[in-house]
């Protein structure tokens, strides 16, 4: 287990992912492959290149910064042949106007505490903290201990937001650290799961039910109209995690949207849903009450 970690970005002054104002820290790397994923930057563990060309100012200094000849200028035009491109990151370092921005920096616990440090008086102040989210964080499970563990200690909220596809063994390392677990389920029936995300999901479930025995765990639904919202798909995910006990504080039930469409695009690669529409407030609203039935504190959101 490697104490680095490969980080996609820090988000400062979040109000979300946990309570107060927080400093998200994206890791990339992850397991699955979920035909929604709305941080595709964070799939792949490796640094990337990401173009954005509607920033494009035409300058040139990405085209004389590229030693493989990947990038030209043509008519204006920013292009890319990613083909030969090596993801060395040279073009991003001269780009004065963010059209191309390089993902995945290699940073030390030391090195994520001084960015997070800067802000600490906002998080002691709103009852805030840090929370670790990714792709899958628990890929970095000593990473994620050296910073929470320093933060724990001096009273901060610390969170982690999962899709629980790892070892037991990274939950057991990070869990005395964490106060709060952000847990995505996405179905229960496995062969769905390994449908639409590319594994099954019997390790997500089986970490799920030994985590609620002994932290607090939020559980977040993305709703995906016509993959994962059909009545039979809710209930089941309804009566499964009813069994869960009171390890569970609540139930988010998130609303699939498609604003991640423009990072695929910056990637050059296809989105996986065009053709999916977004779920209407009424529909929400029903999906809210059935998880309600069942006992479970829900709200739309999150």
């Amino acid at each position: 287990m490697e104490k680095q970690g490969i980080v996609s970005n820090i988000q400062k002054f979040s109000v979300h992912d946990g309570p107060g104002i927080r400093s998200v820290i994206f890791l990339k790397g992850c397991p699955l492959r979920c035909q929604w994923c709305a941080n595709p930057e964070n799939i792949a563990m490796q640094p990337q290149l990401m173009v954005h060309q509607t920033r494009c100012i035409g300058c040139g200094l990405c085209v004389k910064a590229c030693k493989q000849g990947a990038v030209y200028l043509r008519d204006g035009i920013l292009g890319l042949h990613r083909e030969l491109c090596r993801n060395c990151g040279d073009c991003a370092k001269v780009c004065p106007s963010q059209a191309r921005v390089y993902k995945g920096d290699l940073m030390t616990p030391e090195d994520a505490r001084c960015v997070i440090d800067r802000d600490l008086p906002f998080y002691r102040n709103s009852g805030g903290g840090v929370t670790f989210s990714g792709g899958e964080p628990l890929l970095y499970p000593v990473f994620i201990t050296e910073i929470a563990r320093e933060y724990k200690v001096q009273g901060l909220h610390t969170a982690v937001e999962t899709c629980g596809c790892v070892p037991w063994e990274c939950f057991e390392l990070i869990s005395p650290w964490i106060d709060l677990f952000l847990y995505d389920v996405k179905f229960i029936d496995s062969a769905k799961h390994k449908q639409h995300c590319a594994m099954g999901n019997e390790l997500i479930l089986d970490n799920l039910r030994k985590l609620c025995q002994r932290s607090h765990v939020v559980i977040r639904i993305p709703i995906i109209p016509g993959i994962n919202d059909t009545k039979q798909d809710l209930e089941a995910m309804a009566e499964f995690l009813s069994g869960l006990g009171d390890g569970i504080e609540s139930v988010h039930c998130l609303p699939y949207h498609n604003m991640g469409i423009s990072k695929y695009e910056a990637l050059g690669i296809p989105y996986p849903l065009p053709a999916v529409e977004l779920p209407s407030a009424a529909h929400m609203e029903a999906i809210r009450q059935l998880f309600a039935a069942n006992g479970l504190k829900v709200q739309t959101g999150g």
